[in-house]
C-alpha cells in the first residue's frame, strides 16, 4: 500500500510556488523598494500567474494583497496603495490600467512590467496610461517597469492653484 502512495506522490507536478519561489522573491523585493511600501500596505496584484507574488508579499509581511485578473470582474474595489500590473497580454492593458487607477487614486503607485505586455514598448504603455490618468513616476529600462501615479486634475476655481505650463 505505501508503494502506492509513493508513486502517486512523485507523480504529482511540482507546485507552482516551488518553481517561481527565487523569481517572485526577486520580483517583490525590487518592487518593495521602488515603491517604498510600509509592511501594511494594501497591494492589488493585476494579471496571471500571480500566486507566488501574493505569496512573497504574505511572507513578507504585507497582509492586505489581492490579486486580480483583468479578464475577471471584482466588485470590491477596495483602495490600494501599489496595483502592480504583470503577466499581461497587451489586449489586456487598458483594463488592467483602468482598474489600476481605480484602485490607487492619486495617492497610491501603479506598477507595470512592461516586459509582460508582449509587443508593448514602454512609450506605448505610457501613452496608454496617460489615457486612463496616469503619468510617469520614474522608469526602469532594463527591467522594463514603470512606475505611475494618479494625475491630479489642475484646479481652476478661485483661490486654487493654477495648472502649472509646460
Amino acid at each position: 500500500m505505501s508503494l502506492l502512495l509513493e508513486c502517486a506522490e512523485e507523480s504529482e507536478p511540482p507546485s507552482i510556488t516551488a518553481l517561481g519561489d527565487a523569481r517572485s522573491a526577486t520580483l517583490v523585493e525590487r518592487v518593495w523598494a521602488v515603491a517604498h511600501l510600509r509592511p501594511s500596505a494594501h497591494v492589488a496584484i493585476i494579471g496571471r500567474h500571480t500566486l507566488p507574488l501574493v505569496l512573497e508579499l504574505l511572507k513578507r509581511g504585507c497582509s492586505a494583497v489581492r490579486s486580480l485578473r483583468p479578464d475577471a470582474p471584482s466588485p470590491d474595489c477596495e483602495a490600494a496603495d501599489l496595483a502592480w500590473i504583470i503577466d499581461l497580454d497587451a489586449s489586456e492593458l487598458d483594463e488592467a490600467l483602468r482598474a489600476a487607477r481605480s484602485r490607487a487614486g492619486c495617492a497610491g503607485r501603479v506598477i507595470v512590467e512592461g516586459a509582460t505586455c508582449a509587443g508593448s514598448t514602454l512609450a506605448s504603455i505610457r501613452d496608454r496610461a496617460v489615457a486612463h490618468g496616469l503619468d510617469i513616476v520614474s522608469f526602469d529600462h532594463r527591467a522594463s517597469r514603470l512606475v505611475l501615479a494618479g494625475v491630479r486634475p489642475a484646479m481652476t476655481a478661485a483661490g486654487a492653484r493654477p495648472a502649472m505650463a509646460a
